[in-house]
């Protein structure tokens, strides 16, 4: 169970230092505060319930790793962000990421495919979960009460 708890204190430290990165104004300046806020927000607690769901399914090894394997996909954009020459992508940045990360969930798929012969569904419920959440980013980002928030926190 402590990784159920390393798990859970990286849901709550990736919220927290989102917050404390707009607070401080340290916000990458290639990405408008509100889409930073969504994005690490979404993802972390996307990771956690993957995570959750894997530490369930701890007995099912086929499941959890996958689910392990697709939830810390979602908490790569950070890294992604500092390899990436995310300036000169500009608008394309978020895309970039979501396509980055996305070629890890493939990559599984493809293993599968070829070991297996078949798709495990773990893929789909964690590349699922890595779609929806990149496509709320933008709504929501830029959505009225987000922008709010973030205005609020950096003030």
């Amino acid at each position: 169970m402590l990784g159920a708890g390393i798990a859970v204190t990286m849901v709550v430290l990736g919220i927290v230092t989102t917050v404390m990165a707009i607070q401080q104004h340290r916000v990458p300046p290639f990405f408008p505060p509100g889409i930073f806020l969504v994005l690490d927000v979404l993802g972390v607690i996307g990771f956690g319930i993957l995570t959750a769901w894997a530490i369930a399914l701890r007995k099912q090894a086929a499941w959890h790793k996958r689910l392990m394997l697709c939830g810390t996909i979602l908490v790569m954009s950070p890294a992604l962000g500092r390899l990436l020459p995310m300036p000169q992508l500009g608008k394309f940045a978020p895309l970039a990421v979501f396509a980055s990360m996305a070629v890890f969930v493939v990559a599984g798929i493809i293993f599968d495919l070829r070991v297996r012969g078949k798709i495990h569904p773990a893929y789909y419920w964690g590349g699922g979960v890595l779609v929806v959440t990149n496509v709320l980013v933008g709504p929501l980002g830029f959505s009225p009460p987000v922008l709010q928030l973030v205005e609020r926190l950096a003030a």
